[in-house]
Parts: structure tokens; C-alpha cells; sequence
């Protein structure tokens, strides 16, 4: 491939259409729009792998007054790793260029932008696997299951106030709750179910900004089944159980309790496991086990499930960051652009490929998604 100088590509404004695609990138966004998003402000330059602090929301706990003294505020970190790098880059010809100028790339960029904005989207919904707590929904959903999954939310004391709960539906739940007369009909939500019915929109219902996403997983448990017990004691913070009892494998998401003293607690498998016996957690054991405490899978062996998700917004997190434009210096036009309000961020390139007589645009993220509080979520499953 050979690059050519920048006036070649002097035409064409990169500034523009990664400004356009960053606009488009938030259109586009759903779950990714209301999830806890933060950003190191410190560095301007990053590269895939690397792994970066970024500030969690705060906690205070309520004391008497007059106190005695002001509670202090730790600004609390967590580790986030930019492991995904996602580019979408098209082509254009001299010819196809001759007869357009850069309106032909101007049509392209929102596509572009949509493509990343679905794999972001992807990867967040994909974090259900962390999530232990669990509302089974039946062939036809039903308010009362959607009542049942606010208080399993209520019980794991997640913060209930209203603007920072959200639910995610799949096409066959958002269907069930559509048709049903206490969302969509005037004698069961008044006027917003008569908007319901204009626009196809659930709107806020029980606290929650409801909203339908066409990349709503579907998870498979494992083969998992018998009576299953703790072997061996397991302190506050270890990242793995042993389990014995039992025969087949647990999948990656598989939710399953640990009851210890009568309270059952619950957890997830942080990754596959072909036997009963070492299980990698998504999260760390939050209340020491004894030896021979009861586990109990949540879902049944060998069960599919579509995984639509009600969640705090502080539940998950995505962080993108700028990526460097020092290709400017080798031909290229190159610009990144970040929104200080949100902080998306997107990167444009355009450079000549003279073997090919073709301008080559590219647009391309890098971000890293994470599970902040797994209590602060629950799997609506089908």
C-alpha cells in the first residue's frame, strides 16, 4: 500500500466525519447510553491492552447529627482493561470520487458508526453472565413478573430511586408487554398506554426507562446436576470455590446460590468448568462458607434463556479513550474526537492507497466494558 501526502487528501475533512460519527455513535447506543461511564483525563494516548483507574460513584452512609466529624471522601478506583479495539474501514474509488467528492464517504459514515456502536452494545450486554440474581419469566411475561424483579432488586438494597434504572427487553418480551392492557391501553396506563400504542415505546413503568435492544443474548447452562456441596472452608474475597457432588459441567453465566447460616447468596461461574469440582467465580465470595454449605443452581441443566436485564446504571461500566493520531505524520489524515459530556470517543483516517487508485476511510474505538456491581442487576430470563 502506498501513502501519499497529505495534500492528496486535502478535499476531504476527517474533522467532520469523526465528529458525524461520533453523533451517530450516540444515536445508535443502547445499553451503552445508560451504564456508568467513565474515563482517564490524565493521558491522552492509549493502546489495546493497556489498563487504565478510573473513578467508581461514591457511597455514604447515613450517621446521627450532630456528627462528630465529616466523613471522608475516597475517591474509590477500579481497574479497567482497554482489551477491545473495533475498526470499521471502507474504500472508495478515484472514479466513484470524480462523480461524488466526499459526499460518497459522507453516506458511509453512519453505517460505519452503527456497525461499533452494535459491538459495544454487544459486549455490555454480554455481561449478564456475571449477574447472579435471577426473575424467571413465563411463555408470556407478566407485570407481576416485572413487580417480582424490582423487589429482588429492592432486596439486594440497590438504590430505587427513579432516572437510574433501566430495563432491557428482547423482541418477545417488549411483544408480551406491548400487547398487555396495564401498559397499552387507556384503562390500564391512562394516556402514556394510548402514546404506547401510537409509538411502540414502554416508556418508564415501575421506576424503570424500559427499552427494547435487538442484542439481547441467550445463554445455555451446563449439564450441572445432583446434590452439590462447599468442599472446604472459602474466606471473604476468594475468586474460586471447589464444589463436590454431582456430575456434567457449568457454563460461563451458569447462577447458582451458596447458603451459609440459612441465607443463600448468590454468584455466578466466571468462566466454563468441565467437572464439579473448581469453579472460577465472576465475583468474589462476599460472606465466608463453611465446608459442606449447600450450592443451588439457579436454572435447570441443559436450559436456553434469553437474558433481558433490569439494572442500576452503576451496575456496569464503559470506558473508551482516545486513540493517537501521530499517523498524521506519515501521510494519513488522522483525527480523534471525544465528548467531554458522555465520554465517547472515536477516531477518523483517511489515506490514499495508490496501488488500488482508492481512498481508504476508517473509523475505530477502543474501550474496555466491566461489571461494577453484579448485586445491582437482575437477569430476566425467558
Amino acid at each position: 500500500m502506498a501513502a501519499v501526502g497529505t495534500n492528496v487528501l486535502g478535499a476531504y475533512n476527517p474533522i467532520f466525519y469523526a465528529q458525524e460519527a461520533l453523533i451517530q455513535l450516540e444515536k445508535a447506543l443502547g445499553m451503552a447510553d445508560r451504564v456508568y461511564m467513565g474515563y482517564n483525563e490524565e493521558r491522552k494516548a492509549f493502546r489495546k491492552g493497556d489498563t487504565i483507574n478510573i473513578r467508581k460513584p461514591s457511597t455514604f452512609t447515613a450517621q446521627a447529627a450532630p456528627t462528630s466529624a465529616a466523613q471522608s471522601v475516597i475517591t474509590e478506583t477500579v481497574a479497567m482493561t482497554l482489551d477491545s479495539w473495533q475498526e470499521v474501514r471502507f474504500a472508495v474509488s478515484d472514479q466513484q470520487l470524480a462523480y461524488t467528492q466526499d459526499r460518497i464517504i459522507e453516506d458511509h459514515i453512519r453505517p460505519a458508526a452503527y456497525a461499533l456502536a452494535t459491538k459495544i452494545d454487544t459486549d455490555l450486554c454480554g455481561l449478564y453472565t456475571a449477574i447472579p440474581t435471577i426473575q424467571t419469566l413465563t411463555a408470556t411475561a407478566t407485570v407481576a413478573e416485572l413487580v417480582a424483579t424490582r423487589e429482588k432488586m429492592f432486596a439486594n438494597e440497590v438504590d430505587m430511586n427513579v432516572g437510574n434504572l433501566h430495563m432491557m427487553f428482547n423482541g418477545s418480551v417488549e411483544a408480551d408487554y406491548l400487547a398487555n392492557s396495564a401498559f397499552s391501553q387507556d384503562q390500564g396506563a391512562g394516556n402514556i398506554g394510548v402514546e404506547t400504542q401510537r409509538n411502540g415505546y414502554l416508556g418508564r413503568r415501575y421506576g424503570y426507562e424500559i427499552f427494547s435492544n435487538q442484542n439481547v443474548p441467550s445463554h445455555t447452562t451446563g449439564t450441572l446436576t445432583g446434590t452439590l456441596l462447599l468442599d472446604d472452608v472459602h474466606a471473604v474475597g476468594a475468586t474460586s470455590i471447589t464444589i463436590k457432588g454431582g456430575t456434567g459441567n457449568m457454563n460461563k453465566g451458569d447462577s447458582f446460590t451458596i447458603t451459609t447460616d440459612g441465607v443463600a447468596h448468590g454468584y455466578t461461574a466466571g468462566a466454563d468448568a468441565t467437572s464439579p469440582g473448581a469453579i472460577t467465580l465472576s465475583s468474589p465470595i462476599r460472606v465466608a462458607a463453611a465446608d459442606e454449605d449447600p450450592v443451588t443452581l439457579i436454572t435447570a441443566a441443559n436450559t436456553t434463556t434469553t437474558e433481558s436485564l433490569a439494572f442500576h446504571r452503576d451496575a456496569f461500566a464503559l470506558v473508551m479513550v482516545e486513540l493517537p493520531d501521530m499517523a498524521n505524520e506519515l501521510g494519513a489524515r488522522v483525527v480523534s474526537v471525544r465528548d467531554p459530556r458522555t465520554g465517547l470517543a472515536i477516531r477518523s483516517r483517511l489515506y490514499y492507497d495508490g496501488d488500488n487508485s482508492e481512498v481508504n476511510v476508517a473509523l475505530d474505538v477502543l474501550y474496555g466494558v466491566k461489571t461494577l456491581n453484579p448485586l445491582m442487576a437482575c437477569r430476566m430470563e425467558q
